[in-house]
């Protein structure tokens, strides 16, 4: 199975995903199966103190918290959440949009849905049938509803991807540079430090081209205008400083509001 999803840009800018795999897919699920397992054991134990109360209700609540954990638990929590339920989280994994943003609340429901279809005849026997033979991984409810499922990456420290000595202050803390930063999706700011940090392995022409491609996407898409004593790599370094100065959630909101870019 192949193990990167790459989506490119009108602007020609590649973003690259790292594919979970079925053996990592498989540990989330297991957290979230004991999770709900839990949960469902907490609204018995709730439920069962009140059969002396409530008589007869008492059962049709408890049919009503296990549908609810059951059929509700990983929807919620993958809209909530930015794609990523208790299970994944603990795991590093998150569920996408196939062009690299923020499932919507439809695509949660439908691929949780569909789930009750992977998990035939048992132990997830259709869905991981599906996972290894799609090209991106993908099981029926990801099908469906249009999803992948990626690997978390780690941020790296800001000084290990932008050296002091290629700062600059005054453009850095330019509070309209942040504040147009903030559009920047997760997808974008990936594509940043990984040029940032490959690119001294990188030919100068080949380092050159990328630098110049990404530069004008940010600087058209953001409307930060590149300083003439910029090169386009030194722009590029400079808002990817900024970038990593800002939390997380920026970017997922940031790609909750964007619209996606072309594959």
């Amino acid at each position: 199975m192949p193990t990167a999803y790459v989506i490119r840009t009108p602007e020609n800018v590649s973003f690259e995903f790292e594919l979970a795999g079925v053996s990592s897919r498989a540990l989330a699920w297991l957290v979230d199966v004991l999770v709900m397992l839990t949960l469902i054991a907490v609204a018995l134990q709730v439920i069962g103190s009140l059969v002396s109360v409530a008589g007869g209700l008492a059962t049709a609540l408890t049919l009503v918290a296990v549908f609810l954990v059951q059929w509700w638990y990983t929807a919620l929590l993958e809209w909530l959440w930015g794609g990523q339920t208790i299970g994944k989280r603990i795991v590093g994994l998150r569920t996408l949009n196939e062009r690299g943003v923020r499932i919507d609340f439809v695509q949660s429901v439908v691929r949780n849905l569909v789930r009750i279809v992977d998990l035939l005849p048992a132990l997830y026997l259709v869905g991981g049938t599906s996972a290894l033979l799609d090209g991106h991984g993908r099981r029926l409810g990801d099908l469906a509803a249009g999803t992948i499922v990626v690997r978390e990456r780690k941020t790296p420290a800001p000084s290990v991807v932008v050296p002091q000595s290629e700062r600059y202050n005054t453009f850095i803390d330019d509070p309209s540079v942040a504040l147009a930063t903030r559009r920047i999706t997760a997808p974008e700011r990936d594509a940043m430090i990984s040029l940032s940090l490959r690119r001294e392995e990188l030919p100068i022409a080949v380092r050159r081209e990328l630098f110049a491609r990404l530069a004008t996407h940010l600087e058209d898409r953001l409307g930060i205008a590149r300083p003439p004593f910029f090169s386009e790599e030194k722009y590029v370094l400079n808002i990817t400083a900024v970038a990593l100065s800002l939390p997380a959630r920026a970017f997922a909101r940031a790609a909750e509001l964007r619209g996606p870019p072309d594959r």
